[in-house]
């Protein structure tokens, strides 16, 4: 496995196998996303009742949802993601699963037209990660408006929004995958159905992944001046780190910088020439939350296993005791080890901190009884 894979799919990144399948396949993840929801709407009435709770709590009765099918071709071939019907096989729920593509062209008029051809109360649902919720419900507004429908009674609740079409007995609606999942999840536990538990959890994965990776709405304090001054100190702090007098004694090897849309930092060999990784890990740094600093022992390169990597984690045993929970065993990446900032301190404590860390890993490593790998990175 190469590194860039195993940055993907580790599980320090705690991804199910659905964010992985989505990923390996070509990131598809919306299909892969409806799909799944389809199936465990099929196999699971608790699922089915999470979601009529759903459409209720918007303003639509729609009585109890028999059963669910995936992509369902209306009559000017609009092919809407989700379709719930009744006991007497009438459509009621329209579902549409989006994360961050944009909206098709029969998004969401064709729909509402499809909608409207049923008398009974139904309802067009969307359902979206929570950060698009308001910029997705005002252009469906907008959409709406624009393609002649009427649209009262509008809800903007944070984790439900919803309005009714041309005063009848249907809905507009939008909500959250994290609070239908949630619904749905509760709702399977108290009925014991621990089938469909597992399914939803795998789905939520997937969606976790998705707000993880996506690029969210800007916000205007992302776009100031701070982080862009920040990143270079960072950069700055792991080569004075490494060229500091308590570490240099350890460096047997350095090699070039590089960056990566994960990472930015560089190979080095220590004490015995073991090949480890320092620098800035984006991922481990969005996905923990505290630290964008990490050092890294890869169990494999691009070359092979790295011999005595075994070894390696014995020497560095004291660190896991230490700070348990903090440094991550990853079979299929190897040792990652954060280093955690102090702050509100000047620049030469904050240096002080990493290069005594980086000092003491060095010196656990130095204790081994026997040579490590001789292999670069």
């Amino acid at each position: 496995m190469t590194t860039n894979d195993a940055n993907q799919t580790s599980p320090a990144n705690q991804i199910s196998l659905l964010a992985y399948l989505a990923y390996k396949f070509g990131g598809q993840t919306e299909t892969i996303a409806t799909e799944a929801l389809g199936y465990i709407l099929s196999r699971s009435e608790a699922a089915r009742n999470a979601l009529r709770n759903t459409i209720g709590t918007g303003g639509v009765d729609v009585g109890r949802i028999a059963r669910a099918q995936t992509e369902v071709i209306g009559k000017k071939m609009e092919r809407v993601d989700l379709s719930a019907y009744d006991d007497a096989g009438e459509e009621r729920v329209l579902i549409e699963a989006k994360f961050w593509a944009g909206l098709t062209g029969n998004q969401p008029n064709t729909y509402l037209e499809r909608l409207l051809q049923n008398t009974e109360p139904s309802a067009l649902l969307f359902i979206a990660p929570e950060s698009r919720m308001a910029t997705l419900w005002a252009e469906l507004r907008r959409l709406a408006n624009d393609g002649g429908f009427a649209l009262t009674n509008v809800q903007s609740a944070a984790d439900l929004m919803s309005a009714t079409i041309n005063n009848g007995p249907h809905c507009l609606m939008l909500r959250s995958w994290r609070e239908l999942l949630g619904d749905m999840l509760s709702r399977a536990s108290a009925a014991g159905d621990s089938s469909a538990e597992r399914f939803i959890l795998e789905l939520n994965g997937l969606c976790e992944q998705e707000d993880t990776d996506a690029f969210l709405p800007l916000s205007a304090d992302e776009l100031g001046p701070q982080f862009a001054r920040r990143m270079p100190h960072f950069i700055k702090l792991t080569e004075d780190a490494r060229q500091d007098k308590r570490v240099r004694p350890f460096v047997t090897r350095t090699y070039p910088i590089r960056s990566a849309i994960n990472s930015h930092g560089r190979y080095l060999t220590l004490v015995d020439d073991i090949p480890v990784w320092f620098g800035i890990r984006y991922d481990l740094w969005a996905k923990r939350g505290d630290t964008p600093l990490w050092l890294i022992f890869h169990n494999s390169t691009s070359q092979g296993p790295v011999a005595n990597f075994t070894e390696t984690k014995r020497c560095l045993a004291p660190l896991l005791v230490e700070n348990p929970g903090s440094v991550i065993d990853d079979p299929a990446e190897g040792l990652l080890i954060p280093f955690f900032l102090p702050t509100g301190v000047e620049k030469e404590e904050v240096l002080e901190s990493v290069a005594a860390y980086l000092a003491k890993i060095a010196n656990l490593l130095s204790r081994s009884p026997q040579p490590a790998s001789k292999q670069g990175p």
